[in-house]
């Protein structure tokens, strides 16, 4: 019995005959893609010439048995429809596209590329295993042609990429990046290989006025000002003595960066030393074109830290108030109208102090470039001067 056509429901049918193109399709590149004869083919179009450049390097110039399959999509019954399977399955939505095993090694560029490398052999054994007998480079001489390939007959991959099976391609899912990185070897494939040094060491040379003690990468330093802790417990260095007054900071097998906090921990133990002897000191003006800026000093009797009021920035009611770092002193400049000084041991605390004023300050919803009102650093410098 013969059925009628549908002619209220073309959408129908146009779905139907999709489907079974694309089973077709599937059908057929399952076919020439796991065939234990042709396990290597080439999809490409007559007419484009990367598909020729390089049909001719895997055609002429190379000897591979069993021979590539050629697939020409323009010129198949289910060329459209393999194109877009070929596609969705290997990421590469032009053509060619060269397969081994059913793996993408990319297209006419990246072939040139490997057989400019004289890799494009051994790609062709590593991804055929077993079914690839002979994939060999017939270079042209003088006096005729010769083999050049250094390829072995029988090859064992030891890369687990290499081990895996023949790739089917039904069911079609869309691969991953991870799955794409893996089989696409038509861009390098070469990881970056991270220097290390076998033996790094920075020196520190101590003052006779103090002390530094190191335990558990917990820093003590005392001087003539007093006394700072640091932990440092959290950078991987080894702490050493090697002479009487010089610190070493050491770092086995370590990396670009590794080597840079040895730097960074030298500075902040000199950091310590130069608090505990000569201290830090910040020095701040108020900056204002109309309405004056108003600041408060107070000293908390019970905490003992310093706080700080700001009234009248930029005419606005807001009272902007600040507690200062432990062991922050802070004045108004004696000499200097509208000037904060800042002091105390800690280049952190002190700096941090200063920071925490000037943020508070910021203008906000106006054009910074002409609205310049706040409190800024103006000068840096230390408490007892050389």
């Amino acid at each position: 019995m013969t059925v009628p056509k549908d002619r209220n429901n073309p959408e129908r049918e146009d779905q139907t005959s999709g489907t079974n193109g694309r089973m077709e399709a599937k059908t057929e590149l399952n076919n020439f893609t796991t065939s234990r004869h042709t396990c290597r083919s080439i999809a490409e179009i007559s007419y484009c010439p990367h598909s020729a450049r390089a049909k001719s390097i895997l055609l002429d110039k190379y000897s591979i048995v069993p021979a590539p399959y050629v697939v020409e999509l323009d010129q198949h019954a289910l060329g459209q429809p393999l194109q877009a399977l070929l596609a969705e399955n290997t990421g590469r939505r032009t053509v060619p596209n060269v397969l081994v095993s059913g793996r993408s090694i990319g297209g006419g560029d990246d072939v040139v590329a490997l057989d400019e490398k004289d890799e494009l052999a051994l790609t062709f054994k590593k991804l055929g295993g077993q079914w690839v007998q002979e994939a060999l480079c017939v270079a042209s001489t003088g006096e005729g042609k010769s083999l050049k390939r250094r390829t072995t007959r029988d090859f064992h991959s030891t890369r687990e990429s290499d081990r895996l099976p023949l790739r089917n391609f039904d069911p079609f899912e869309r691969p991953t990046a991870r799955r794409h990185r893996q089989f696409s070897l038509g861009h390098s494939t070469a990881h970056a290989v991270k220097m290390r040094y076998i033996h790094s060491e920075e020196r520190l040379p101590i003052p006779e006025n103090v002390k530094v003690h190191i335990r558990s990468r917990v820093v003590t330093v005392e001087g003539p000002r007093g006394k700072l802790v640091k932990d440092l417990s959290h950078i991987a260095v080894t702490f050493g003595r090697p002479e009487k007054d010089v610190i070493s900071i050491e770092l086995h097998h370590g990396a670009r960066k590794g080597v840079a906090t040895l730097r960074t921990v030298r500075t902040i133990i000199n950091n310590l030393i130069i608090g505990v002897t000569k201290g830090f000191k910040y020095k701040m003006r108020y900056v204002y074109a109309h309405f004056p800026i108003n600041v408060n000093i107070e000293k908390n009797s019970e905490t003992g830290l310093y706080d700080v009021e700001i009234r009248n920035f930029l005419g606005e009611k807001y009272v902007r108030r600040i507690t200062a770092q432990p062991g922050v002193e802070i004045i108004t400049s004696p000499n200097v109208k509208d000037e904060l000084q800042l002091s105390g041991n800690s280049l952190e605390n002190v700096s941090q102090s200063a920071a925490d004023i000037q943020q508070i300050c910021r203008v906000r919803n106006k054009d910074i470039r002409k609205f310049l009102d706040g409190l800024y650093v103006s000068e840096r410098g230390n408490i007892v001067e050389e």
